[in-house]
């Protein structure tokens, strides 16, 4: 296909571009935010998709989106704008994750972005996010449940709200469970909670990164039988987290298990977490994972997906399952 062909091809894109950004507008000015999102998110995958990679054609549709109207109403919802403004300078920070676990938005949002921010929090994106929280609950009830003297690494932590109600804040828990983030903001929060619970807590805050984890820092650490790593290797590079995993699996006590995640390549939102939250996720697909969690070492490599189909999980065990 020649050059001028191209540019058709680039225009007719951008037109149905329009169109669908267009749709939106009206229907949320309709007071249809929820509608407005559920035809957006999806025709703009499948719009994207094929562009995402042309040096030409993606920063054009960048800035046509962020031109047109429909992104001055989308950032009145607070977890669209707080995306794209990155006040701890990243997207998908600890407080975005508060509000798709709570669906409540800052007191001083407009009626208006109320309506969006409800749609926004309860899209099938976000809801993956909420079933990774009780996903990882569960986890770590098992591993105390069948070993109350556990000990478990969450690394890049953020606020860990999976720890709330789950055994590691109970009596039975014996064990050690450490809380790695390179967010001091985050961290401050972990070590709230457990000042606030009034009780001899078994959590350590850890505040470092991946980068010192990988330089050598940090030997004390370890062994586990439990790891996990839910919201990071979505920003990863493939060989640090190629690196990331080995070292995890390392840390791993002979029983252990390592979990990590990854969103999907054909996950919900992604688009419109591109264009409008300036959210720019690295994604692998199932079989990528499988490989991925292999660099833990020799074990047991099992991969699966959410109800949402939105997250690739692998859980890797050392030894036989």
């Amino acid at each position: 296909m020649n050059s001028v062909e191209n540019t058709v091809d680039a225009l007719v894109d951008l037109s149905a571009f329009v169109a669908l950004f267009d749709e939106a507008e009206a229907l949320m000015l309709a007071g249809e935010p929820v509608e407005a999102i559920r035809r957006l998110a999806l025709p703009l995958n499948e719009l994207v998709d094929p562009v995402r990679d042309d040096p030409d054609v993606f920063p054009q549709l960048i800035r046509t989106a962020r031109d047109h109207q429909v992104f001055k109403l989308l950032q009145q919802d607070p977890n669209t704008r707080r995306a794209f403004d990155k006040p701890r300078g990243y997207a998908g920070d600890a407080v975005m994750l508060d509000y798709f676990y709570t669906g409540v938005p800052p007191s001083e949002t407009s009626a208006f972005g109320r309506g969006v921010f409800a749609a926004t929090t309860r899209s099938p994106m976000c809801l993956s996010v909420a079933h990774r929280k009780a996903l990882l609950r569960a986890y770590i009830d098992d591993v105390i449940a069948r070993k109350p003297d556990a000990r478990i690494l969450s690394v890049a932590s953020g606020h860990c709200r999976e720890l709330e109600g789950s055994l590691v804040e109970s009596s039975m828990f014996k064990g050690e469970f450490i809380a790695l983030d390179q967010d001091p903001l985050s961290c401050d929060e972990v070590r709230w909670r457990q000042h606030a619970l009034r009780a001899n807590s078994r959590v350590r805050v850890v505040e470092s990164s991946v980068r010192a984890l990988l330089g050598g820092r940090h030997t004390d650490l370890g062994p586990f039988d439990l790891v996990y790593s839910a919201g990071l290797y979505d920003y990863l590079e493939l060989v640090v987290a190629q690196k990331l995993t080995a070292r995890l699996g390392a840390l791993c006590s002979p029983q252990g298990r390592l979990l990590i995640a990854n969103y999907a390549p054909e996950g919900y939102s992604r688009a419109y977490m591109e264009l409008f939250m300036d959210w720019h996720l690295i994604v692998r697909d199932d079989a990528e994972m499988a490989a991925l969690a292999g660099h833990a070492g020799a074990g047991n490599v099992r991969v699966f997906r959410d109800p949402h189909d939105n997250v690739v999980y692998a859980q890797w065990r050392r030894g036989q399952a």
